[in-house]
């Protein structure tokens, strides 16, 4: 058993519970702020339907129930309309306080609160309750399992550093001791995933019931959240297994040579012999890295467009995550006490 793997990987996944703690904190308090500065929208709603001047009529607009409150001696309105996708649109409209004329809209999670004055009336739309695209999740626990990967990123590195003789004595094969590190660390990064979407349903539980939207690309990019992630942690594995030093200054140099190499493969430097071949060079180079294969670019939701490339991709991460992680567990049997 990799005992000293796993409590890495125990200490990765305590600070990031820690920090996931602290960012539900930090949105518990705006959900707070938020209430005090537009809980009054629904008190509307609540102490209008509890007076006797009120008048509540039902009807249905397009088979979906639409709520109208009106309330004559205040100037009051509330439609609450149910919507196709199970949230609901609450637009109250009332005097102005003010003859400012200001418009304002505030986002979080699910639900959006506008309000506009004019012509002496103040109307407020609330549309709660909207359901999530899940690849927005993925994507935010991508991210963060890619930072676990890198911190966990050069675990033969880290065992090649100062006690390699001990390492070795273990009573098993440096095939099985390399294996077992690396499952250890791919667990870790997996928990981290599943900590941060819980992490993030729980913030949007302070504004509305969550509601993930698995429909489109949604379902698709689950395995590129998953192997993401992987495939990098074995990229970082592999180009540390070998080293005795200095593993730190390649995981953290990682990144930025990464970003860099994909900007420089992309650069225009025109048709000449040597703008062809800086391109061919750079392009090659950011190939190797598993973050070049995934581009966070639109927001279509069609799965004929980009649900088979999004397969591609989890395709090509997965088979650099073997390669990698091959590589790395080769390196590791060649090193010498």
């Amino acid at each position: 058993m990799n005992y000293v793997e796993w409590l890495r990987v125990r200490n990765a996944l305590r600070a990031t519970a820690i920090c996931l703690g602290v960012a539900i904190v930090i949105c518990l308090i705006v959900r707070i702020s938020i209430a005090a500065q537009f809980g009054s929208s629904h008190d509307i709603v609540n102490r209008l339907g509890l007076e006797k001047d009120t008048v509540t009529t039902h009807s249905v607009v397009d088979g979906l129930a639409r709520t109208t409150m009106t309330n004559a001696r205040e100037h009051t309105t509330v439609v609450i309309e149910d919507q196709a996708d199970g949230s609901k649109v609450i637009q109250i409209t009332e005097p102005s306080h003010s003859n400012s004329g200001r418009s304002e809209v505030v986002r979080m999670g699910p639900v959006s609160v506008s309000t506009h004055e004019s012509g002496g009336a103040e109307k407020t739309t609330i549309e709660t309750n909207r359901p999530v695209p899940f690849g927005i999740y993925l994507g935010i626990a991508a991210v963060i399992a890619l930072i676990i990967a890198t911190v966990l990123g050069a675990p033969f590195a880290r065992e090649n550093d100062g006690h390699l003789e001990i390492a070795f004595l273990k009573p098993v094969s440096r095939t099985n001791n390399a294996l077992g590190a690396i499952l250890a660390d791919c667990v870790g990064i997996l928990i981290t995933e599943l900590m941060a979407i819980v992490a993030f349903a729980i913030m949007q539980a302070f504004f509305e019931i969550p509601h993930f939207d698995f429909s489109g690309i949604n379902a698709v990019a689950i395995p590129v959240a998953i192997v993401l992630p992987l495939s990098w942690y074995a990229f970082l594995n592999a180009s540390t297994a070998s080293l005795k030093r200095g593993a730190g200054a390649v995981v953290g140099l990682a990144w930025p040579a990464a970003i860099v190499s994909e900007a420089l493969a992309h650069l225009d430097l025109g048709n000449t012999l040597a703008g062809q071949a800086f391109h061919t060079i750079f392009w090659s180079v950011s190939r190797l890295s598993p973050l070049t294969y995934v581009q966070f670019e639109g927001h279509d939701n069609d799965f004929s467009t980009l649900g088979p490339k999004l397969m591609t991709t989890a395709a090509i991460l997965t088979g650099l995550f073997l390669v990698y992680g091959a590589l790395a567990i080769v390196q590791w049997r060649r090193v010498e006490a």
